[in-house]
């Protein structure tokens, strides 16, 4: 087993080799052939799976249509019998009669009762004669049944043997719920109720019944239902000249069953015994069912025919119909398992030649990234991986060479970087102080000229001013408690509100202790005078802030919101896009509080933390600001660690 191995191994190695003795460029080429080559392949076959299920839908749509056909050609030949059954309605003298026979019916001997009766009998028969199939016509009326008669007075067509139980039957009441509409019915009860002569043990078989009912034209009175019993044979030429029995086997049925197959081929499939999909066709009205039977795959195509129960049905079997079309998927599915197993084969070598000594380099790469410099790569051929190897272990040997120079241009160049942040964030913290001071003294100013004695109410607006400035200097670079933040805010609305006939109200919902947790200076006036700038405009009351916070495992959430006028979400998603722009606060003058607010936060946490807006219009604001949890003050000015412990040089992380 070792030796075959060995063998096995051995021969592969040589493979391998003698596929390196030529350039990768040569390789990849002859792979994208055969990669080109096999995607022509695929492509071909799945146009041709794609075909065969083309054809495959063709040919039941082919069915379908035939069974359409059908259907459509059976109509006509229903509608046929209809149309002579309609010619009763417009015989003045039938209905005259019928309506004079119905007052007589007490007297049937008389005179004028048996000449009305042998009229509406000749006509009868005399209608029956312009249809060969009609086996019998009759007119039954609440009375009595009336026969077909020819000149002669000889009877002709068939008879009604039990008119009580025909009055309680399907062909006598459902006519009249159709109100003159043509009904066809085609169960067992017809050879049941109507038979030949009185004297017959059998009834008519292999027919079908029109029922109508006869009303009088004006008043819509009940006469009786005309009886027609046609043939089956009157529907045997449906499918002439139709190329479906030479396959399957169509089939004309109703609710009991079959009714009459057409040109039955034995090969193909017959109708089935149990109707239990009956109601499921008669239900969908037309269709494609795919069933199982005797180990076959049988379609079956069906059109129910309109206002009937009457369905068209033709079988197929599924593997008979579609065998062209599966030999020539298995020839194909065969050439495409060749194929693809050889383009495997071949590409598993040509990738091995080339993944294997790349491996190698990588390996060597990686060594060297850890730390390990004198790790070089073995030369093992003549191809362009050799190449880079060899640039590799000259660059190994030259950056052994450089590291210390290297790194400590490194340290230098944090250093400059430090010292920028720090700059940047000294920038930030002065640029506020004077936005906020050039606001309140516009406020003063205009309180001052509406005032005309309010020397005691300025004085406190000044005295609420100069005290938030003292927050200002006194909290310096330092981080605050969350209560002396609070305090600020409420010092900047005491301030405002002096401008106000109303106050803006400010509404505090903290599960924390303010007095614990550390955030950095001026971070809530900024959001509360955005809030009176923006949202709140020219509103006199009603204004009001709600602060929140909350801590979820190691993060502080504080939420500022306000029942302003908002903005919209294209406005709000601008505003959100430009606070997380590092320049933002150089670059624009709208937000350029809650843009500082925000660039401070990010320089001296991090960018995951920060501040979101949530706003809808005329609903208000909602500015969540998200912090790390901090017990302690903190220095926000970053400071440079000694060179001798490393680069981190940031003393809160």
């Amino acid at each position: 087993m070792k030796k075959q191995r060995k063998d096995s191994l051995h021969k592969s190695t040589k493979i391998q080799t003698f596929l390196r003795k030529t350039s990768i460029f040569r390789r990849l080429i002859i792979s994208f052939l055969l990669l080109i080559a096999l995607s022509s392949a695929f492509i071909t076959f799945f146009f041709l799976f794609r075909y065969s299920n083309l054809l495959e839908e063709k040919i039941e749509h082919t069915v379908s249509l035939m069974v359409q056909n059908a259907a459509l050609k059976t109509q006509d030949v229903m509608q046929e019998y209809e149309e002579l059954t309609v010619s009763f309605y417009g015989d003045s003298h039938l209905i005259r009669a019928l309506q004079e026979n119905a007052s007589l019916k007490e007297t049937p001997d008389s005179s004028l009762y048996q000449a009305n009766k042998t009229y509406i009998e000749k006509r009868l028969y005399h209608a029956s004669s312009e249809k060969r199939n009609i086996l019998n016509m009759q007119l039954v009326t609440p009375y009595c049944q009336y026969y077909m008669m020819e000149e002669n007075g000889y009877r002709r067509g068939g008879c009604i043997r039990n008119l009580d139980e025909f009055y309680k039957s399907d062909f006598y009441l459902l006519p009249q719920k159709q109100r003159g509409y043509p009904t066809w019915i085609e169960t067992d009860e017809q050879s049941r109720t109507f038979y030949q002569s009185e004297q017959n043990v059998y009834g008519f078989g292999n027919l079908i019944t029109l029922c109508v009912g006869i009303y009088t034209p004006v008043d819509r009175e009940f006469l009786g239902v005309l009886i027609v019993n046609i043939n089956l044979e009157a529907f045997s030429e449906i499918w002439d000249g139709s190329a479906a029995s030479k396959e399957g086997n169509a089939f004309l049925s109703g609710r009991d069953g079959l009714l009459m197959s057409y040109s039955p081929n034995i090969l193909a499939p017959s109708f089935p015994k149990s109707n239990d999909k009956y109601e499921q066709m008669l239900e969908n009205e037309k269709g494609i069912i795919e069933s199982s039977a005797d180990d076959q795959i049988i379609l079956t195509a069906y059109q129910r025919i309109p206002s009937t129960n009457l369905l068209t049905t033709y079988m197929v079997n599924k593997d008979l119909a579609f065998e062209s079309i599966y030999q020539l998927r298995n020839f194909c599915l065969l050439i495409l398992a060749f194929v693809v197993a050889a383009s495997v084969l071949i590409a598993y070598f040509v990738t091995k030649s080339i993944s294997q000594p790349v491996d190698q380099l990588i390996s060597v790469m990686k060594k060297a990234g850890n730390g390990e410099w004198n790790s070089r790569y073995p030369n093992s051929g003549n191809d362009e991986i050799t190449i880079l190897g060899d640039c590799f272990n000259e660059m190994a040997e030259k950056t052994g060479q450089l590291i210390e120079q290297v790194y400590l241009s490194e340290i230098r160049r944090q250093q400059i970087s430090l010292s920028l942040k720090n700059a940047q964030l000294d920038a930030l913290l002065m640029q506020i102080n004077p936005h906020f001071l050039y606001n309140t003294l516009d406020i003063i100013r205009w309180e001052a000229m509406y005032e005309a004695n309010g020397e005691s109410r300025v004085t406190h607006m000044i005295e609420a001013f100069s005290r938030l400035c003292r927050m200002g200097i006194h909290a310096g670079s330092n981080t605050i408690t969350l209560s002396e933040g609070i305090r600020h805010g409420e010092t900047y609305l005491e301030v405002i509100n002096f401008r106000h006939q109303y106050k803006i109200e400010l509404e505090k919902d903290f599960s924390i202790d303010t007095e614990k947790v550390y955030v950095p200076p001026f971070m809530l006036q900024p959001l509360f005078e955005n809030a009176v700038t923006h949202a709140f405009g020219d509103a006199s009351k009603g204004c009001r802030i709600i602060l929140k916070g909350k801590i979820d495992r190691d993060t502080l959430f504080l939420i500022v919101a306000d029942n302003g006028k908002g903005i919209s979400s294209e406005e709000c998603e601008k505003l959100n896009a430009r606070m997380m722009d590092s320049d933002a606060f150089r670059n624009s003058s709208e937000s350029i509080g809650m843009v500082n607010v925000n660039q401070r936060i990010r320089l001296f946490y991090g960018s995951e933390y920060g501040i979101h807006v949530k706003s809808q219009q005329d609903r208000g604001t909602e500015i969540t600001i998200t912090l790390p949890v901090r017990t302690i003050s903190e220095d926000m000015k970053m400071e440079v660690e000694d060179e001798k412990n490393g680069l981190s040089g940031i003393n809160h992380r």
